[in-house]
């Protein structure tokens, strides 16, 4: 019998081929401010919701790669902040991946007073969030991967910080109000993205079996992407124009969001981090590496854990972390923490299970 769980979800997904051009007829009357990714100039949105737009765009901003750190958030938010101020009803649309929609999550918290420092205490843990003035936010991801337009959660590198450290945006305003999840804007990414991307919905994916707060729900999405993601992500590699297997890892992502927005991370996310900040290391491919070791450490916690993981790639859970690291040295990921130069891979185990994320994870005491 299932035990009893809670479930919310108040993104309004809109998923499929061609999407996001729906989304300027969406927004009726209203104003928008678009934070895209600088890809969307050569892919043709640009052009495209600039046309459909017309007066209503207050304004168009790129977001260069990097990470979402405080400092880029502060940048965005002295151009941005003051036409939410003067349009309130305004739209915040954000394209592009994980770095572009989390950086949007924080620009959509306003202060009504405009004091960026007050929302970076509140980021902090140094002070309670002051009042804010919350612009409507969309979400149109252009990876397969974060699932960070169905979460409530935005990491923001605090690199002002010594040493510099991961801060987590992790409130109920971090939900968006609609998300576009359009595959085809997956096609301008190049081979290293959409396969680093797609391992991180697949680390969700994992992460959210072998957690404890997992319900049957969760664990359906799940497996679904984590399957998803083993087929479709080869095929994507092999043919990068095919919308079909672009179609199936943008579903993957799309399941494993939602699956993980319920449980959170656990044990290779809590790993990952010290990888990406010391290493720059994309964020799926930090995941990635701590995979098989937390998969072996989840073994026999629990039958029903152990039934999940094994449909995962069909067979029996206990050989599945072999069968992970066959499958990942098949997308050219050579998964051995001491191949990305970590040699003390058990303290690093001992200690992350001991963080927020880690005890998320089944076999933390």
């Amino acid at each position: 019998m299932a035990n009893a769980f809670d479930w919310h979800m108040p993104v309004a997904v809109h998923f499929g081929a061609g999407c996001a051009d729906r989304l300027a007829d969406a927004l009726g009357a209203r104003a928008a401010v678009v934070l895209a990714f600088e890809p969307a100039h050569a892919l043709g949105l640009s052009a495209r919701w600039r046309e459909q737009l017309g007066d209503r765009l207050l304004d168009w901003v790129d977001v260069a790669d990097g990470l979402s750190s405080l400092a880029r958030a502060r940048a965005l938010a002295g151009r941005i902040w003051p036409l939410l101020a003067r349009h309130p009803d305004c739209v915040l649309v954000a394209v592009g991946g994980g770095t572009t929609l989390d950086l949007a999550k924080v620009v959509r918290c306003r202060p009504r007073d405009s004091d960026f420092e007050a929302l970076t205490r509140a980021l902090r843990g140094q002070a309670p969030w002051p009042a804010l003035a919350l612009a409507p936010l969309w979400l149109v991801p252009t990876t397969a991967g974060t699932g960070s337009e169905v979460t409530r959660w935005a990491t923001v590198w605090d690199t002002e910080a010594e040493p510099a450290l991961k801060r987590s945006l992790d409130e109920p305003f971090g939900y968006a109000e609609h998300a576009f999840v359009d595959p085809c804007l997956t096609l301008s990414c190049p081979a290293a993205v959409t396969r680093d991307t797609a391992l991180d919905a697949f680390a969700h994916a994992l992460e959210s079996i072998w957690n404890r707060h997992a319900n049957p729900v969760s664990d359906r999405l799940a497996v679904s992407a984590a399957r998803r993601v083993i087929t479709a992500l080869p095929a994507c590699l092999a043919r990068p124009d095919d919308l079909v297997p672009r179609t199936e890892l943008s579903l993957a992502a799309l399941e494993a969001g939602c699956a993980f927005s319920q449980t959170r991370t656990a044990l290779a996310h809590a790993l990952s981090y010290a990888v990406t900040l010391a290493q720059g290391v994309p964020h799926g491919l930090a995941c990635a590496i701590w995979l098989p070791t937390a998969w072996a450490l989840a073994l026999g916690h629990s039958p029903r854990i152990d039934a999940l993981l094994g449909e995962v790639f069909g067979g029996d859970a206990a050989g599945g972390p072999a069968r992970l690291m066959a499958w990942l040295e098949s997308v050219g990921v050579d998964a051995r923490p001491e191949a990305f130069g970590i040699g003390d891979a058990r303290a690093r185990v001992c200690d992350a299970l001991n963080s927020a994320r880690g005890r998320n994870f089944v076999g933390a005491r």
